[in-house]
């Protein structure tokens, strides 16, 4: 005499299985759509107190660069205690620019993000959309925000300033 609860135990393990992979497949769609979805940028272009329309982290903070007389100061040892730290990309990846944000690339064999060649910092004691670095110097350099100049009518899009492409220091 058969009570048929043999054939159901297959039957159970069978719809479990199939409950299993369809749950599966639902969390695999939703991880490609969220792959799939824009990247944040690097470096975008934002209105900074005090300062105006400058080069800002994917987290709003303001960018700084090191210089002397349009010269890029390297920044190493003491000066890295003042409270900058350099902004960087994952080894092998590529810095995004926001819209308008031209010249991003990072130092040779590295991963410091710069503009036109010139490397970026973010000042920790900053909130997002504040300057207080600006004008502050160390290994005989000052930093200053690049700040994003226009031509008329182009927006946000930069411009040619003495061939930064359109970021004055």
């Amino acid at each position: 005499m058969s009570t048929g609860r043999t054939s159901d135990a297959p039957r159970a393990v069978r719809l479990w299985a199939l409950a299993s992979i369809g749950v599966l497949a639902l969390g695999m769609a939703a991880t490609s759509g969220t792959a799939a979805a824009k990247e944040q940028p690097t470096v975008s272009i934002a209105k900074v107190k005090g300062v105006g329309k400058a080069l800002v982290s994917s987290d709003q903070h303001t960018l700084y660069t090191l210089v002397d007389n349009h010269q890029n100061v390297d920044c190493t040892g003491a000066c890295l205690t003042m409270g900058f730290a350099p902004l960087t990309v994952a080894q092998g990846s590529k810095p995004v620019a926001g819209k308008g944000v031209k010249g991003l690339g990072v130092v040779p064999g590295g991963t410091q993000v710069t503009v036109n060649g010139y490397p970026l910092y973010v000042f920790t004691a900053d909130k997002p959309h504040q300057a207080n670095g600006q004008g502050m110097t160390s290994s005989g350099g000052t930093w200053h925000t690049p700040k994003v100049t226009s031509s008329s009518g182009s927006g946000n899009q930069g411009g040619s300033n003495a061939g930064t492409g359109g970021v004055s220091f």
